[in-house]
């Protein structure tokens, strides 16, 4: 099957509820939603507090300033994303009626949306076919959401970034909802402070593009969340709400 798109969401939780809501992700949250025709994968990342100091920019979009949006899930899909979307809605109505639903008061959705995928790039030393590059393994991401400069970000911007080491791949978006918003997707590897100003560096966003979120996220080892107390000791928010 052929990747059709992504669903992208922004989720924050309470700080004394880390290990709590990130158990009932990976065991009863994520399970059901990847068992939805139309969903091929799901995977979830989160930025400690030395990725949020790598953020920008100075003001990013609603849901990531003010250190929000410190864990974000996407979800690779093969059915036409808006329709996905509209099954997730029902599968989470279901889930809470059944009572399988973690505390509300102790998370919250920033940001999110169906996406489209457009194009992919990626580091020509894999010799990747296009229905590869959303799948090439990495152990963190760049999210950049903007408005406009698509063709530049395909044929100039991401055919740089694939030279920087670290970066595997680049994935270009549409917004389904929030029309003439575009969401880039590098798949990184290696150490995210040198990878991430290095790719900014050699492949900048020129005039065309309005950057409006440049965030890393590394990889969630699933069950496993070492960085819950680096969190949780800094200056982050430490409720939802």
């Amino acid at each position: 099957m052929d990747v059709s798109g992504i669903i992208f969401a922004a989720v924050d939780c309470d700080a004394d509820a880390i290990e709590d809501w990130n158990r009932w992700y990976d065991l009863e949250h994520l399970p059901p939603n990847v068992a939805i025709d139309g969903i091929m994968s799901g995977r979830r990342y989160v930025a400690p507090p030395e990725l949020h100091d790598l953020r920008e920019p100075d003001e990013p979009m609603v849901g990531f300033a003010g250190g929000q949006g410190t864990h974000i899930t996407i979800y690779t899909l093969s059915g036409e994303p808006k329709a996905v979307i509209g099954e997730m809605t029902v599968e989470r109505d279901r889930l809470e009626a059944a009572g399988r639903m973690f505390a509300p008061e102790k998370k919250a959705v920033r940001a999110g949306d169906a996406f489209v995928w457009r194009w992919g790039v990626a580091d020509p030393a894999l010799a990747a076919e296009e229905r590869d590059v959303p799948h090439i393994g990495h152990t963190a991401v760049r999210v950049v959401v903007r408005r406009g400069g698509d063709d530049a970000a395909a044929a100039d911007v991401a055919e740089k970034a694939v030279a920087v080491e670290g970066v595997h791949a680049v994935l270009g978006h549409a917004a389904v909802f929030q029309q003439g918003l575009d969401l880039d997707l590098y798949l990184l590897s290696g150490d995210l402070a040198e990878v991430v100003p290095a790719c900014r560096a050699a492949a900048p966003y020129g005039a065309t593009s309005d950057v409006v979120l440049d965030a890393p996220f590394q990889l969630i080892d699933p069950l496993r969340y070492p960085w819950a107390d680096r969190i949780r000791q800094s200056d982050l928010p430490k409720a939802v709400s």
